[in-house]
């Protein structure tokens, strides 16, 4: 069958018109990209110790993630990773950032100095001025034979489980390679205290430090070398004494 060659001349003529203007083919412009706005904030706070108060100092404070950032969440925060402040003797610190317009909250992690835990600290667009108390817990330390007075909060950011428990950190003090067993007595029969080992892949004072599930009836637990114990309050406050022994 003879085709038409009107229409073969039109085909030909659409192909062939790209390579028209010297054979180049010339792509339309993109738009501008446009600049995401953004505002300076000034965070700020002060840091005390959560048993006896008093200041901190040398806290390092950094953003650890954020919604409403480009990116969201922990990925959020490697744009600010180097913006960061230290609390002075006075335990003070202020953070200048430029979040994006529009953010909608930021939790900082305030890295301890020796003998206190990790903590952290959350701001909302309404809070962001505000220049809060942060408790910072001073780190326990308990011996084989000795016996120590504990008190977990719940409104200080450690946490254990995916729900949320209030625990605390607890540092063993014994000879390398023995293990020490711990039991913790609650104050109060109604609130229940109970013992956990920290997760090998979590850092201590991170979230969920003891897995997503604490066992709220382990009362006594053996803590082999190199493990880091919780106390874990199934209430927001507690208080207990905890003992050690071999």
């Amino acid at each position: 069958m003879l085709r038409p060659l009107g229409l073969i001349g039109v085909c030909a003529c659409i192909v062939a018109s790209a390579g028209c203007d010297g054979g180049k083919v010339i792509a339309p412009t993109p738009p501008p990209a446009t600049a995401t706005p953004t505002e300076t904030i000034q965070f700020g706070g002060h840091v005390v110790n959560a048993d006896v108060g008093g200041a901190v100092g040398n806290v390092r404070v950094s953003l650890l993630s954020g919604q409403g950032l480009l990116g969201g969440g922990t990925s959020a925060a490697e744009a600010y990773a180097k913006d960061t402040a230290t609390s002075g003797g006075d335990g003070a610190f202020t953070l200048p950032l430029s979040l994006p317009m529009g953010w909608t909250s930021v939790y900082f992690q305030l890295t301890a100095p020796p003998g206190y835990d990790d903590t952290f600290q959350g701001f909302e667009p309404a809070t962001a001025a505000d220049r809060p108390a942060i408790r910072m817990y001073p780190t326990l330390v308990i011996r084989p034979g000795e016996s120590i007075e504990v008190r977990v909060d719940g409104g200080i950011n450690v946490w254990c489980g995916f729900d949320g428990y209030a625990c605390r950190r607890v540092l063993v003090a014994a000879s390398p390679g023995d293990p020490v067993e711990l039991e913790v007595v609650s104050h109060d029969s109604s609130k229940r205290m109970a013992l956990g080992l920290a997760i090998p892949e979590a850092t201590p004072g991170h979230w969920f430090p003891v897995g997503p599930d604490p066992d709220m009836s382990v009362r006594r637990l053996t803590v082999p070398p190199g493990g880091v114990p919780y106390v874990i309050s199934d209430f927001f406050t507690g208080t207990a004494t905890l003992t050690a022994r071999r």
